[in-house]
């Protein structure tokens, strides 16, 4: 897509987003599948039911401005792909990012691209057909970055004290 005006950035983007959350569902079911801690597991699952619903709100604005949902790849979302891929082969290898790492990353990396998105529809003034399913989206993903940053913190100082599940 030849990115000329404010509008046909906001439709690459869009279609990267579209991209990024199919691909996040799928990476959510694979990653909650091999979960060991039922915490992370269950936020994982919980996750790749509201994705689904992420996907739909994003069909939605592709709707409102009439065209058809479409997903263009990004490098960014098959490096975590793949590096999720390379934790499953090695999971020993300190070099190679662990899971929760890559869910924060994955998460990190949808939050700037719905903020990303919002600043550009502000500009060019879309109704509230393309506004607020992105706002919703960018709400969950906030609410399931901070979820996981918990996770994160709470983590190591359950085993320092020698909790483990």
């Amino acid at each position: 897509m030849n990115v000329e005006t404010i509008e046909d950035l906001f439709g690459s983007r869009l279609q990267r987003a579209y991209y990024a959350e199919r691909t996040h569902a799928e990476l959510c079911s694979e990653m909650a599948a091999d979960a060991t801690a039922g915490d992370f597991r269950d936020l994982l699952e919980d996750h790749r039911t509201e994705t689904d619903d992420q996907i739909g709100r994003l069909e939605d604005v592709f709707a409102a401005l009439g065209r058809r949902p479409r997903a263009s790849r990004t490098r960014t979302v098959d490096g975590l792909v793949e590096s999720w891929h390379q934790h499953a082969e090695a999971a020993d290898e300190p070099a190679v990012p662990g899971a929760l790492e890559i869910a924060l990353m994955a998460e990190r990396l949808e939050v700037r691209t719905y903020e990303s998105l919002l600043r550009l529809a502000g500009r060019l003034a879309y109704a509230d057909d393309v506004v607020e399913p992105l706002e919703t989206n960018l709400a969950e993903e906030r609410a399931a970055l901070e979820a996981l940053e918990t996770i994160q913190t709470e983590r190591p100082v359950l085993e320092a004290v020698g909790i483990t599940e």
